[in-house]
């Protein structure tokens, strides 16, 4: 996104009205209210023809955001309208200028003050910071304007390869290499992107792997929110796992069938071709010499 401000400064004899109706052609439009740049007159039938009926035909997205004390009419206050006359309202103003530009349809600014500390240290920057249970569902719900996406994972009971595929599968990513390469493409996505990550209850392995600066916030929960649903520990379900690409699950969930004792040849097998997928063709060899069919055996007639 592209801003000029050089190119919305009023020039002599130009006024606010003027230089909004050539704004127009944007997408957004700014309007700083000051006395420095207000008419002293509003007349109704000027003002409302080019805020109101033109941006809604041309579909430009209009904020208001007042800089100081100065007339302008009320109606601009029911639609994404920023008080920033008090240096105390000027990051609420800017967080509502955030939602206007991100979010067309926010038509007010709703923002808890028991949640400002969130609002400072994830929302306005990028941050890692841990809360209480009511305070991150309040948060994670309030808040969601002002990043890209929420992301919530869910992490008691699972370990971290388990933590991983969940992630993946959330942001949309498929994840057909091992648990690092994985853990490094969910990392590189969320550190390129603006999102907010919900750690819930996670492991200290886990906390390590996805607590991710950049342009992503995290926000942690020391005690389970949300539990996940429990995971299936068969055949058929790390065979789902490595169908959808996801195999560092699968391989994990493979090898603990293997070692129980079940399916031993089945598991096997598909161990195999998990490994010559990463190229790990020592191991792939070892399952297939210590793992291979039981050699058939001729019955002596005579």
């Amino acid at each position: 996104m592209n801003c000029d401000p050089e190119e919305g400064m009023l020039a002599p004899g130009e006024d606010l009205l003027t230089k909004a109706e050539q704004g127009l052609a944007a997408d957004h439009l700014v309007l700083l209210l000051s006395p420095a740049s207000c008419p002293e007159r509003w007349p109704r039938d000027r003002w409302e023809p080019v805020l109101i009926e033109q941006a809604r035909e041309l579909k430009s997205q209009l904020i208001c955001v007042l800089l100081e004390s100065c007339p302008f009419p009320e109606l601009l206050k029911r639609r994404n309208f920023a008080d920033a006359s008090e240096p105390a309202k000027r990051l609420l103003a800017m967080r509502l200028v955030k939602r206007g530009i991100h979010h067309p349809g926010t038509k007010s600014l709703s923002i808890s003050a028991e949640l400002e500390t969130l609002y400072a240290g994830l929302s306005d920057r990028s941050g890692v910071m841990s809360a209480d249970g009511a305070a991150i569902t309040r948060f994670a719900v309030e808040a969601e304007p002002e990043f890209e996406a929420v992301l919530w994972l869910a992490c008691a009971g699972r370990n971290l390869t388990q933590a991983a595929g969940a992630l993946g599968d959330e942001v949309g990513l498929v994840l057909p290499g091992t648990l690092d390469e994985n853990i490094r493409a969910i990392r590189d996505l969320l550190e390129n992107r603006r999102c907010l990550l919900v750690l819930d209850a996670p492991s200290p392995e886990i906390e390590n792997a996805f607590t991710v600066g950049a342009r992503s916030s995290t926000l942690i929960s020391r005690k389970p929110l949300r539990v996940p649903p429990e995971l299936p520990q068969t055949l058929d379900y790390a065979r789902k796992l490595a169908h959808a690409h996801r195999y560092a699950e699968a391989y994990e969930l493979f090898y603990q069938i293997l070692n129980s004792g079940i399916s031993v040849e089945n598991c096997a097998r598909e161990l195999v071709w998990i490994c010559e997928s990463w190229d790990r063709i020592e191991e792939a060899n070892s399952l297939r010499y210590h793992y291979r069919p039981a050699e058939f055996e001729q019955l002596v007639l005579f």
